[in-house]
């Protein structure tokens, strides 16, 4: 009989600095399936975010701010993964 013994790993993350605050968002490749189905909508993505980020400092991001966050995510998790969000 074949025996498989998954080692969990340490929770891959960015570390986001705004202003004099600093806190960690989980890459995409540390998530559950439930949280990452969330990203595949744009209510989701806000949801994951405003989830990750203290709600003050979150709520006084611009557009662009937020943006830019969420594309540095994205590419911080592609790299850690070595894949593009979809593949599998």
């Amino acid at each position: 009989m074949a025996v498989f013994t998954l080692k969990r790993k340490e929770a891959k993350t960015l570390r986001v600095n705004i202003g004099e605050n600093s806190f960690t968002i989980p890459l995409m490749g540390s998530l559950n399936w439930k949280e990452a189905r969330l990203l595949e909508s744009v209510e989701g993505t806000y949801s994951f975010f405003k989830k990750n980020v203290p709600e003050e400092i979150f709520e006084s991001l611009s557009i662009d701010e937020y943006n830019e966050l969420v594309n540095v995510w994205r590419r911080e998790s592609e790299k850690a993964s070595g894949k593009t969000q979809g593949e599998s």
